[in-house]
């Protein structure tokens, strides 16, 4: 690995570690670890701030990359994502913390569709399921980092100190990386600057470009993902984050219900990298089947889930299979879509879930435990009758040409 795709996949890396830090800072001050406990319609203003500002960052960041190119954008996020971290830093009230998760979550909410789109053009076919699927993941590692961190340090000085320090270390790192970060070399050629193209295959030594076939129909595309993206969205959300200063009100029950959630998640991408390089088709219906399985286990166990010697176990099964799924959705999400709107349409198939979650959220924020698992069942069972339909009917992506335009002409 040269320097160029070494920057690709390490600034990609770090940028999503970022994101998962700035991710969990929510509903950690809803759980009361950041500026003490909140009334109901608090926790739900940060529970819900997340879904609906990174939306409007995925989307118009997503439109943006298409237009100008990958690299481009990131300047513009990475912008937001430095002014947020230190706002939130510095911020012991309400107000001044709202503000900066809302410019932090933006940030990192447009950085997703532009990443995936260069990730996936800037690498063979053949390693660029692992490489989606080890990349995304570091999302769930920065999670997992801020939830231990609330849950381990002894003081919020402590906390707010690391959390400045750590962020704006990752920054520096990225900003470095990207000073040489390559240009897409499928969009360059889209964009006609095709002599460029030809010099960014050389800069990252890109070999196999996969077996050319012809775009699959991108209406079903569209729609499979969405309902994917909304079943693996929405329980990941709900049991990692909502579940947890909603139904459990001790706080550091919250910080231990995260936390757990978010290291089963991160280990589970390590063993998904090199299972989802052999096929997409049978490693999503798997994928969603063993999520439904583990949900169901969790769900019939309701009596005793208030021993966390039960309860955490399952959480951690259950959130292993669900970065199983979102695997699926990081590697299809690229594969599906042609060039010419690949990042603009990443952006638009994560408009599914990020609209219903907050309707979601605050949907069971008043139920009882057994009526918000039980919808937990439900969702897990919508996304595994849409891998099953997919497995029937949809295209097998494996070293699969994803510049369909390219293919067809």
């Amino acid at each position: 690995m040269n320097k160029y795709r070494f920057s690709l996949m390490a600034s990609t890396s770090f940028s999503f570690i970022f994101w998962g830090i700035i991710g969990t800072i929510g509903p950690l001050a809803a759980s009361g670890s950041i500026i003490g406990n909140m009334n109901h319609t608090g926790k739900l203003i940060f529970l819900l701030v997340g879904p609906l500002v990174v939306p409007a960052g995925n989307l118009s960041m997503g439109l943006l990359a298409d237009a100008i190119g990958r690299k481009k954008v990131f300047l513009i996020t990475m912008s937001f994502y430095t002014i947020g971290v230190i706002v939130i830093s510095v911020s012991y009230t309400f107000t001044p913390l709202l503000i900066g998760l809302l410019l932090a979550q933006f940030g990192v909410g447009g950085e997703e569709p532009s990443s995936l789109s260069l990730v996936s053009e800037n690498t063979d076919a053949d390693k660029r399921p692992f490489w989606l699927t080890i990349l995304t993941n570091m999302d769930n590692i920065g999670s997992a980092i801020m939830a231990g961190l609330f849950f381990i340090v002894v003081n919020d000085f402590q906390d707010r100190a690391v959390l400045l320090i750590g962020s704006l270390l990752l920054i520096a790192f990225i900003v470095a990386l990207r000073r040489i970060i390559p240009e897409s070399q499928m969009w360059l050629k889209e964009s006609g600057n095709k002599k460029e193209s030809e010099m960014e295959r050389e800069r990252i030594q890109l070999g196999d470009d996969g077996d050319r076939v012809s775009q699959p129909n991108l209406l079903t595309s569209f729609i499979f993902l969405g309902v994917i993206a909304v079943s693996q969205y929405l329980t990941f959300g709900l049991m990692a984050y909502v579940l947890a200063p909603v139904e459990f009100p001790n706080s550091s029950e919250d910080d231990a219900i995260i936390f757990i959630a978010l290291l089963g998640s991160s280990v589970a991408g390590f063993i998904a990298a090199p299972l989802i390089m052999r096929g997409r088709k049978n490693y999503t219906l798997l994928s969603f089947l063993f999520g439904t399985i583990t949900m169901v286990a969790i769900f019939i166990m309701v009596p005793y889930l208030q021993n966390m010697l039960i309860f955490l176990p399952l959480l951690f099964a259950n959130m292993f299979m669900s970065e199983f799924a979102y695997a699926s959705r990081s590697v299809l999400e690229p594969e599906l879509y042609g060039t010419k709107n690949r990042s603009t349409l990443i952006g638009l198939t994560r408009l599914w879930p990020m609209i219903a979650y907050p309707i979601f959220t605050y949907y069971t924020s008043s139920l009882n435990l057994y009526d918000f698992l039980l919808v937990n069942v439900i969702l897990w069972t919508i996304g595994l009758v849409a891998s099953i339909y997919w497995f029937y009917h949809g295209i097998e992506t494996k070293n699969v040409n994803i510049d369909y335009l390219s293919a067809e002409s």
